[in-house]
This record gives C-alpha cells, structure tokens and sequence, in this order.
C-alpha cells in the first residue's frame, strides 16, 4: 500500500505535465518515458541505490532538454519523484556509501553534461543544485529514519525481554517460597501429626485424651493438606518452554515446501533468552529465504562451541521473487542478537545470501548496546540536519555567487554602450561587447525577427534597484541594427 501511494505521489505531476496548459508541456511519448523511468526508479530505490540514479538522470533528462526556453514544467514534474526516490533509498537501502557515490555521481555527470551541452555555467548551478537539494537532503532524511526505526524496535525488544525476566524472577520467588514451606514447614507439620499419632494409639492414655490426640492429628493433617494446595499454587502449573524446538521449526518449513537440510545441535540447558532469540533468527531466515530465494536449497548449521552458532545460507533463487525486502527483519534480528551480547551478519554468500549468527549461551548486560543505538540516531539526527544546512546554504551561496559573476562577466558599460553606432560593421562592434550576455533570457519585447540580438547587464551589481536592466545590442546582415536600453522593474 505504501509503495503505490509513492507512485502515485510521483506520477501524478508527470501526468499534470502532459495535460497542463503552461508552455512547454510534455509530450505523450514523454509522458509515457519519464512515467515508466519514474515508477522504476521508485521500486527499485527499496532495494539498490541503482534508483536514486535512474531517477536523478530522469530529472537531469528533462530539465536540460528545456534550457532553451521555460524548464519549468520538468521541474516541477520529476522533482517530486527525486525526491521520493532519495528518501526511499535512503529509508530501505543499508549500503550507505553506494548511494553516497550515486548522489555524486550524478550530480557530477549532470553538470558535465549540462556544460557540454550549453557551454555556460548556469547549467552546472542548476544541476548541482537541484540533485543536492532534492536528493541529498530527503536521503539524508530516510536514512535517519531507518536508523530510528531499528532503535524503536529493538526497544521494544528490550522491553520485551524484560518483562520476561520479570515473569521469570517473580516465577523463582514463588518456587523458592513454595520450596521452603514445604522443606521446612511441611517436614515440621509431618513430624508433629507422627508424633500426635504415637500419642493417638499410645495404651496408657485414657479414652479422653487418645479422641483428644486424633482430633489434633485430624488438625495437622489438614494443615498439611492446606499448606500442599499452597505451595502447588505458588509453583504455578508444570512449565515448559513457550516456544517450538528447532526440528519444529524446521519441520513446519520443510511442510511448506522448502528444501532444507539441518545439521542442529541440542540446546537443553540453554538460557530460555537465548534460546528464544535463535528460534527467532531461524524462523526470519527461513521465512526470507522462502520469500527471497523460492525454489532454492536452504542449508542450517547450528553448532555449540564456545557458545552457539547459527548459519542459514540458501543458494540462489529457481524462481523470480515476488517480494521486495525493506531489511528492517535483519535489521531487527540485529538488534535483537546484539541486545543479548551476540553477533550477527547477513549478506550476499556467491550466488545465494547467508546469516551468520553467534549468541552466547547466557545473556551479557545489554545496556551498552542500548546506548549506543541511541547514539546512532542522535548522530543520525545530526548529520541530516548538518547536510540541509550544508546543502540549503551551499545552494544559496553558489546561487548568489553566480548572480554577482553572470552580472559582472555581461556588463557594458555605459560609456562603451553610447560609442556604439547603428550602422556600424557587426565586425568592428564585437570586440568591444562583452565575452558573456545575461543568462536571465530576453524580455517581453521581442525584437523583429530577422534580428540576432544579445542582452547585457547595464552594471555589475546584481543587488541595485535596476538590476533587471538590460542593454540590447542587435545585429542583422553583418551591420548594427538596433540598441536599446530595456528598463524592468523588479
């Protein structure tokens, strides 16, 4: 359900962008390109950082296919769908480096690209810009969130466990109370109803006292029998571990199909924790194996050597999968091994995926663990907000940067401009404009159309009350044709 609300969130102004009025609209065959590389780079972003790259060269596509003339429409077209794609990559993806270099590559290659097209700066400003902001930003987003959300599991992990250990601790209690009153209190009980019935049968008591010494056995017989129902209440009913045994476990994936072949270890005497997190890494991987790998030969080595050991490696798939994996289990299963003092791996194993895991057979003080999960994510918290301000900043340097070179690099100055003469030979005229015209493209009074014009800032300070002047210089069979100074007001 959340990835098709994703799409839809995607390709819906995709869609808009091939119906709106605005100028430049997309065409069908467009609309249908950059639909289909869209709704691509959104599923695959769940699982390979490959996503982030489609999408940002489908953002780059679009936006340098319109620098011509007004690229309005495949901004607002394709950014929402770089910007899903980034925080998806980053929400799903662990290999945090691989999507690092992808960001940067792309970026890289879009501006060289842009540069080799136009030849002017502006394109690489743009490009630069538009994949720091919105690529690295909502990726830097989705990853923090990845973190927080491990942490929030194996939070409740901990939790978890703890209530158990609660229900265990007040569970030996009441067998450590049940197992005194009846070594203690039912052993005094016992010997006082002996001794009560010596008394009972003893030939030299008279009639009177022998009723009187039953009566008393009578009493401390049924103090004894009160005394069993207590201590039977105290021990609770006859306890057994709550959870299936591995051959069970294996039995129930051998039922639905899968090929396994287990070599296990008997875990008698193993701490109930311990024991329930292997019965819990071995049901995940079974499960992602049948999920992720259909058809394939699964192999389960558990072994107790120095602590218990628990490899599960399939080969690869017979079939397609027909799931995607966010992760978010082997993340679980990660923290929920180190949580008892263990160690615990999952990854490409040749052709198939392997999970290693290693747990001692008592758990070891977690509380470190905890500490520093909750550092990872404050760490997290902190680089995502160091990379927008870096990125919102750095964008807004470099744009301002490029207002003050584009301004000063295109000025004619106004002495220059009043020695021009219409007339003049296009020849004579070109040394003396400047290398660069104005990139903010010509204003609304076209000028004829068998004219080549060029516009120039009329002085270098970006910032001034007219900075949205414009000098126009225009040419037309080798001779000036036309100068005028074009006032806008901002």
């Amino acid at each position: 359900m959340t990835t098709a609300i994703r799409l839809v969130c995607a390709l819906l102004p995709v869609l808009w962008a091939g119906v709106t009025s605005w100028v430049d609209r997309f065409s069908v065959v467009e609309v249908v390109g950059y639909g289909t590389a869209v709704a691509v780079a959104l599923v695959a972003a769940r699982r390979h950082p490959a996503g982030i790259v489609l999408a940002a060269a489908a953002w780059q596509v679009g936006v340098l296919s319109r620098l011509g003339s007004d690229n309005s429409v495949p901004l607002a077209a394709l950014s929402p769908a770089l910007v899903l794609t980034a925080y998806v990559a980053g929400r799903h993806v662990g290999h945090a480096r691989a999507a690092v270099v992808a960001l940067v590559g792309s970026g890289l290659v879009g501006a060289i690209a842009g540069a080799v097209v136009t030849g002017t700066p502006d394109t690489v400003v743009l490009t630069l810009a538009g994949i720091a902001v919105a690529g690295a930003v909502p990726w830097a987003f989705g990853r923090h969130r990845r973190l927080f959300a491990a942490m929030v599991e194996a939070g409740w992990d901990r939790a978890e466990r703890l209530e158990r250990d609660v229900v265990r601790a007040r569970d030996r209690e009441r067998a450590r109370l049940a197992a005194e009153m009846h070594d203690l209190v039912g052993h005094e009980l016992a010997r006082a109803a002996l001794l009560v019935g010596a008394l009972e049968v003893s030939p030299t008591l008279p009639d009177d006292q022998r009723r009187a010494a039953h009566e008393a056995r009578a009493g401390v017989t049924a103090a004894a029998e009160r005394l069993a129902d207590t201590v039977r209440l105290l021990r609770g009913p006859e306890s057994r571990s709550p959870d299936e045994s591995v051959q069970a476990v294996v039995d129930a994936a051998r039922a639905t199909g899968l090929d396994v072949d287990a070599d296990t270890a008997d875990l008698a005497g193993v701490d109930p924790v311990i024991d329930r997190t292997v019965h819990r890494v071995l049901a995940e991987s079974l499960t992602n194996a049948m999920k992720h790998a259909p058809g394939s030969k699964v192999r389960i080595t558990l072994t107790r050597d120095d602590g218990i050991t628990l490899v599960v490696a399939n080969g690869p798939p017979a079939a397609k999968p027909t799931h995607t994996g966010s992760r978010l289990g082997l993340v679980g299963l990660t923290e929920r091994v180190s949580l008892v003092g263990g160690r615990f791996d999952a990854g490409p194993q040749g052709e198939g995926f392997a999970v290693h895991a290693h747990l001692p057979e008592r758990p070891v003080a977690t509380e470190p663990t905890r500490s520093s999960a909750a550092t990872r994510v404050r760490h997290s918290a902190r680089h995502v907000t160091l990379v927008t301000v870096a990125v919102v900043g750095g964008a807004a340097v470099l744009a301002l940067g490029y207002m003050v070179f584009d301004a000063v690099t295109s000025t004619l100055r106004p002495a220059v401009y009043d020695r021009l003469r219409v007339g003049a030979a296009q020849a004579d005229v070109l040394p003396l404009l400047p290398d660069r015209t104005r990139v903010d493209g010509p204003p609304v009074e076209a000028p004829p159309p068998d004219w080549t014009c060029s516009y120039y800032s009329t002085h270098p300070n970006p910032f001034d009350g007219r900075r949205l002047d414009l000098y126009r210089v225009c040419f037309a069979d080798g001779r000036l044709v036309g100068k005028d100074l074009l006032t806008r007001d901002p």
